[in-house]
């Protein structure tokens, strides 16, 4: 499978989404506010990525554990992450369960951001799983950026609960 520029449009196109999602919602708030806005591109991250990946359930399963390190041995986890990801849009698409939230999101992508840097370190070419089999993208440096950034959001929005 060849990979090229074009394979990351679709994800710069995502990206491009979320954040206007993001600042039209802030937007309608009259004002910025940078926890709820990370919250609002969480939501349009997690919603946008999940159902791209509900598309081919099996699917995405398959690509999925060829790299992730937890779905490699655990195939329901590679079932499962599609609607956990959902569950987190919704909640903070609502503000709901605000630190629960945080928690399974620092989880679930720190587990993310390992397995997808152990892949680029060994070199690997491997199609990404991150918006399902719809679209055929490389793992890739792009792929670790959009696991991290879950990481750092959800993360600051940890320390900023404690601090709050």
């Amino acid at each position: 499978m060849r990979y090229g520029i074009k394979s990351h449009k679709s994800v710069a196109i995502i990206f491009c989404i979320i954040t206007l999602f993001t600042l039209l919602r802030q937007w309608l708030y009259f004002s910025w506010n940078s926890m709820r806005a990370m919250s609002d591109f969480m939501a349009g991250f997690f919603l946008i990525f999940g159902f791209f990946k509900i598309i081919d359930l099996r699917g995405f399963a398959a690509a999925y554990k060829k790299y992730n390190l937890v779905a490699k041995h655990l195939v329901a986890y590679a079932y499962a992450i599609p609607f956990i990801q959902i569950g987190l849009g919704i909640t903070y698409l609502f503000h709901l369960y605000p630190l629960a939230s945080n928690m399974v999101n620092f989880i679930v992508m720190t587990i993310g951001s390992i397995s997808v840097f152990a892949k680029i370190i060994k070199k690997k070419v491997i199609p990404c799983a991150c918006l399902g089999t719809l679209f055929q993208h490389p793992l890739s440096l792009m792929s670790l950026f959009e696991s991290a950034l879950m990481v750092v959001m959800s993360t600051s929005m940890v320390l900023y609960h404690y601090h709050h």
